[in-house]
């Protein structure tokens, strides 16, 4: 538990330090960075760092895109645009919503939905794509359940690596990108888990 609060309290100093040094919040609608939440704090994923995660996942109108821990929904509505069916799996209740208005405002309503839930129980065995902002200890706990997906499904993290897997690419975002830039692809292997 020390070693998550420790990564916790990086991961926030480091994106309050990128923001600029202070923790503003816009509106009670809007979330704020650093807002605290059930496993992680919220951190946006810079939008080129969105496309470029996506693009590294080969993302198509054929994939079943999720996102764990998917706040304000981005990398799902990203994902809904590429034409995807996509699901975001949020626990805090407010960001649900607001992910639901802003897919019903960019016009992808439909192909990206919002569920609030727990992201170490939810049901990720139809994904053919994870798109994921966590936090190593996350990534960890979460393992046994990539091991089981289908083999060739693509995960692809923010920031982080998933301890123990060999990315199969990492990627940079290009332009005016800060501070979290840096994506890694992972394509789950044949396991004995998955082989049935």
């Amino acid at each position: 538990m020390g070693m998550v609060r420790l990564l916790a309290s990086a991961f926030l100093a480091l994106s309050v330090a990128a923001c600029g040094g202070g923790v503003a919040r816009a509106s009670a609608e809007e979330p704020y960075v650093g807002q605290p939440g059930k496993d992680v704090i919220w951190v946006p994923t810079p939008p080129s760092l969105v496309e470029k995660m996506l693009d590294m996942a080969g993302v198509t109108a054929q994939d079943y895109v999720m996102d764990l821990g998917s706040g304000d929904g981005r990398n799902i509505i990203a994902a809904a645009k590429r034409g995807a069916r996509a699901l975001g799996v949020e626990y805090d209740p407010t960001l649900v919503q607001l992910s639901r208005r802003r897919a019903a405002s960019e016009g992808v309503g439909e192909r990206a939905r919002f569920v609030e839930g727990d992201m170490f129980q939810a049901d990720i065995s139809q994904a053919t794509v994870l798109a994921l902002f966590l936090l190593p200890d996350n990534l960890l706990q979460l393992r046994p359940k990539f091991e089981q997906l289908r083999p060739g499904t693509r995960i692809v993290t923010n920031g982080y690596e998933i301890a123990g897997w060999e990315p199969k690419e990492v990627g940079v975002a290009p332009g005016d990108c800060v501070p979290w830039c840096t994506a890694y692809l992972y394509v789950v292997p044949p396991t004995e888990a998955n082989r049935n």
